[in-house]
């Protein structure tokens, strides 16, 4: 009896398996042509539930496809202060990775994270591997960050960072004399001068006018 009700639809079951396949090659093709020229960026929020935003476009937590670049990341949700963080997402990192942990606001709020904090426990893994990750990255692409701050008896040679994680180089000294010197010391120390731009500090011209 079984095998005379497969037979009578034998076509009717063929003709399923077949559009089941059909739908599932195209579903596999739209997801591999939609992450063509895109890496994963892991988000990983307290509450999961936040509404997470990247330059004002919602996205949902877990892994992500972006095209290279860096991103604005802001996660809100009632009762909770809303959060904002700037992510490079690059191929130059091991893992591309944001972790975000909300804090309570409301009595509600409050009462929740109590209840959760291994939640809070968990993201705080994703956020060392967050900080590892872009640690390594900052120090490959501004290698010469290893070796600042250099301090001399009269000047400083510093960085300060800017918001695509390039570097400002701080020269601190009040003379044009040893602010040459600090330039010959970055040569000194294996990098090019003119490959950064250079921030002369507490330097004074001494043709200006008092």
């Amino acid at each position: 009896m079984y095998y005379e009700s497969l037979q009578r639809h034998k076509k009717r079951i063929i003709t399923v398996v077949i559009v089941v396949f059909i739908v599932i090659i195209i579903g596999a093709f739209i997801t591999f042509f939609g992450r063509v020229g895109k890496l994963p960026l892991v988000i990983a929020t307290v509450p999961s539930s936040a509404t997470i935003t990247i330059d004002g476009r919602q996205y949902s937590n877990g892994t992500q496809w972006l095209k290279p670049g860096t991103y604005k990341i802001s996660a809100s949700k009632d009762g909770f202060e809303s959060a904002d963080k700037s992510v490079i997402v690059t191929d130059k990192k091991q893992q591309n990775v944001v972790a975000i942990s909300l804090s309570p606001k409301s009595d509600e709020a409050k009462e929740w994270a109590s209840k959760h904090q291994k939640d809070y426990s968990n993201n705080e893994q994703y956020g060392a591997i967050e900080a590892n990750v872009n640690g390594k990255y900052f120090s490959d692409t501004n290698p010469i960050t290893t070796k600042l701050p250099f301090n001399d008896p009269y000047f400083t040679i510093g960085y300060t960072v800017r918001e695509d994680s390039s570097i400002t180089i701080t020269i601190a000294t009040p003379s044009p004399r040893y602010r040459f010197y600090a330039v010959e010391k970055i040569r000194e120390l294996g990098f090019d001068p003119t490959d950064y731009v250079i921030d002369f500090k507490d330097f004074h011209n001494p043709l200006e006018q008092k």
